[in-house]
């Protein structure tokens, strides 16, 4: 199939990923023990106060969340104030209690994601319009809720949204480009493919903008425990067993693996396969569709480097070496945010060996310029 209706997968044409209407900033009355509370998460965490205003919660109903929105700013301070409780101080709790268990996990449920903090609500619901008259651009963007405060962490948020929204081109083109591919007009795809080169290199340039305001110390040493995984978890009330959950995870972005399934890479080692399917669990249910059916769409990479089109091949190959380039930049990324901060084997908030990982998922992109034999 080829993919037209783009909101059918809650998906936007111009900002991608990231909602096409903002993200509430604040829920009915009924759940203001929720809102209050993450609003003071970074001083409750200061003052060594955090469990104890987790255990004091009274325990809320997610049924009288009535609209998609809602259920999206609720997951978000729910996770937050779970990832904020279990990760208050060394050890880390090995429980969370049931009045936020229990919601947390009921929700989660609904939304057929994991009850921890991901990708689609510290990045795609976390963020408001400074100037709601104003289009949505890096220079009209705040975050809404954070752990500590401070620009360095607003920042890293913030600046992934913007890959979001600088790489939401791409999947447009993608999807024109497999329309072009089953209309055997290879001239079309020709131009799909020149244009989403430039769309890859912007989403370069955006994925390292995160340099500008995000201190690598900062990150490492005080934000980056907020966001990781849980390593046996319970949650109390819920009748579950122990957690074992990634965190949060730039695998867990939608728009990364989508150029990967439209420009036709395989991510075949036990390694990668692994990890980024399981990435996928942490995405919204209409994102994975959107991934599934560009995955099973016309290949555009099979008519790219099999239609005897000398142009059309190497606008193929172009896309995929800046695709290649975006991982590499990735790579060492996380050397200067995490790998020089560690001793011995590093692991990425998403629980993965990351730079091995990283490392085999390039060679995976750069491997899918050659012909198939």
């Amino acid at each position: 199939m080829v993919i037209k209706a783009f909101h059918e997968y809650g998906v936007d044409e111009h900002r991608g990923f990231l909602p096409a209407a903002d993200p509430l900033d604040r829920l009915p009355p009924y759940f203001t023990p929720w809102e209050d509370t993450a609003r003071d998460i970074g001083a409750l965490l200061m003052t060594g106060r955090m469990r104890e205003a987790v255990a004091a919660l009274p325990e809320l109903s997610p049924d009288a969340l009535t609209t998609e929105a809602e259920r999206e700013r609720a997951m978000l301070l729910l996770v937050c104030l779970a990832n904020a409780h279990v990760w208050a101080s060394d050890p880390p709790a090995a429980n969370v209690p049931a009045p936020l268990a229990r919601p947390l996990h009921r929700l989660a449920t609904g939304l057929d994601r994991p009850p921890i903090i991901a990708h689609a609500s510290i990045v795609l619901a976390n963020w408001r319009r400074l100037d709601p008259a104003r289009p949505l651009g890096m220079d009209n963007i705040d975050t809404q809720v954070t752990f500590l405060g401070g620009v360095d962490e607003k920042w890293f948020y913030l600046a992934t949204a913007g890959v979001e929204l600088t790489g939401a081109p791409g999947l447009e083109l993608l999807a024109e480009g497999q329309e072009a591919v089953a209309d055997d007009d290879a001239a079309r795809l020709t131009t799909c493919l020149d244009r989403l080169r430039v769309v890859l290199d912007r989403t370069i340039q955006a994925f390292l903008d995160v340099e500008r305001w995000c201190d690598p110390y900062v990150f490492y040493h005080r934000i980056r425990r907020f966001l990781t995984g849980w390593d046996g978890v319970t949650l109390d009330g819920t009748g579950t067993a122990p957690h074992v959950l990634a965190g949060g995870s730039a695998a867990q972005s939608s728009l990364i693996q989508s150029f990967d399934a439209g420009l036709g890479i395989r991510h075949d080692h036990p390694l990668t396969a692994e990890f980024l399917g399981r990435m996928r669990q942490s995405m919204p249910r209409g994102h994975r569709r959107f991934l599934h059916d560009l995955e099973t769409g016309p290949s555009i990479r099979a008519y790219a480097l099999g239609a005897g089109h000398p142009p059309l091949a190497e606008a193929y190959r172009a896309a995929v070496r800046t695709l290649t380039d975006l991982r590499g930049r990735h790579i060492g990324l996380t050397g200067r945010y995490i790998s020089r901060f560690e001793r011995g084997e590093g692991k990425g908030t998403g629980g993965s060996d990351f730079v091995t990982m990283l490392r085999r998922a390039r060679e995976e992109t750069e491997a899918a310029k050659a012909p198939e034999n």
